[in-house]
């Protein structure tokens, strides 16, 4: 069903060392406290909004204006969890006794609330229940590798994800604002999204039918966790052809794939990948592959 082109891979991963490739450093305080904050408070931060970080559109975007600002989709959340932060909200044992109504403001924009509001709200509760149960956040992230991190959240619910995107956005996070230092960068990879599928498929570096991509067939949980295994594994080889370190890279495509790589309307006329698409070549921008109820991205 699909396969991955190391040499459609290579070619990706030769125009990205062109690109000077940076890591953000997560400091925007419209999305993020203030780095100078507790550790306590900024893990109990980034724990909890990874945990409910996943698909925020299903029926119609979630978007709106914030204090005079546009933000839309996980900009929109993590502004919105910005505020919330600064009223206290992020603290394990609240988490843990979590209401509906205490939850309003964090997953409610312009009226309307995330798709999925009720099981957001479980999943929180389920984060405050064990980080309490563990001394706090704080002591749940105090780990020196990838693989200890996920070891230590591999009884949360939000973080159960066999193919780990939360629990790589959080390591991501966590080592780019210097609130851990991992050993085992070998142990990373990207946190594989939407984004991250559909750009895979559109450049190539996954071989996939865009038939079936372009047919709306949605794919059974298994065989959405064998293609996002793929995926990942296509970007680690992109990486290391790259030199580029898997949250670098992550950084970079999260964007691209938001800005001009979009699912409707790629702005194919900016990326820097065009003369090596597979999709521009064939004329068909296929979308990523469907796999909707979930929140494991």
């Amino acid at each position: 069903m699909a396969a991955i082109d190391v040499d459609t891979a290579e070619a990706v991963a030769n125009i990205l060392r062109s690109l000077e490739v940076k890591r953000d450093s997560y400091t925007d305080q419209r999305f993020y406290p203030p780095p100078s904050d507790a550790v306590e408070d900024q893990a109990a931060y980034f724990v909890s909004m990874v945990a409910v970080d996943h698909r925020t559109s299903l029926w119609e975007p979630f978007e709106g204006v914030i204090e005079g600002e546009f933000f839309h989709g996980a900009d929109a959340l993590y502004r919105l969890g910005r505020l919330a932060y600064d009223k206290g909200f992020f603290k394990a044992r609240k988490l843990a006794e979590l209401t509906p109504e205490e939850a309003e403001p964090l997953f409610t924009l312009g009226g309307r609330r995330l798709w999925d509001f009720h099981t957001r709200i479980l999943l929180l509760r389920d984060v405050g229940k064990k980080a309490a149960a563990r001394g706090g956040f704080e002591a749940l992230i105090s780990v020196d590798s990838v693989k200890k991190l996920r070891d230590a959240l591999s009884s949360f619910r939000a973080y159960e994800d066999p193919v780990g995107k939360k629990v790589m956005l959080l390591a991501k996070f966590l080592e780019g604002r210097g609130l851990a230092s991992f050993k085992d960068s070998a142990e990373a990879d990207v946190p594989v999204d939407n984004h991250l599928s559909r750009v895979a498929y559109r450049l190539g570096i996954v071989e996939i039918d865009f038939s079936f991509l372009e047919s709306g067939v949605e794919v059974t949980r298994e065989e959405d966790i064998r293609l996002r295994e793929l995926v990942k594994t296509a970007w680690r080889i992109v990486a290391k052809f790259a030199e580029l370190h898997p949250f670098a890279l992550d950084d970079f495509l999260w964007g691209f794939g938001r800005k001009i790589c979009r699912r409707e309307g790629p702005q194919c006329g900016v990326c820097p990948f065009r003369e090596v698409c597979r999709a521009r070549k064939l004329g068909r921008y296929p979308p990523e592959h469907l796999h909707l109820l979930t929140w494991y991205y």
